[in-house]
């Protein structure tokens, strides 16, 4: 399995747990040579459930998506950056500093 396949399939399966409508979720993968961005679209009413009260839960599929990634490809030295998007083209990005922007 290829590095994206796993992140791909590894987040979708934390995601879809916190979601109510688990068939609108969309997980895409692009990776670059210094980084992994995961882009996570869902419905407009899960949006918050997946970023959870002040980006807690967010940075906890951060965390776990970069561990995971970690002890499955130890010689991989790319950071993972986390994307969440509403089907309105709203997009809202979690940068390395930890602040949000749209």
């Amino acid at each position: 399995m290829e590095i994206n396949e796993f992140m791909k399939s590894f987040v979708e399966s934390i995601v879809k747990d916190l979601v109510d409508k688990q068939e609108e979720i969309r997980v895409d993968v692009f990776i670059s040579t210094k980084a992994i961005s995961v882009q996570i679209k869902t419905a407009k009413e899960d949006c918050g459930k997946v970023i959870g009260r002040k980006g807690r839960t967010i940075d906890a599929i951060k965390v776990l998506s970069l561990a995971a990634k970690n002890t499955k490809f130890p010689d991989d030295s790319k950071t993972v950056s986390i994307e969440i998007s509403e089907e309105e083209n709203v997009s809202i990005k979690k940068t390395t500093k930890n602040n949000w922007r749209s």
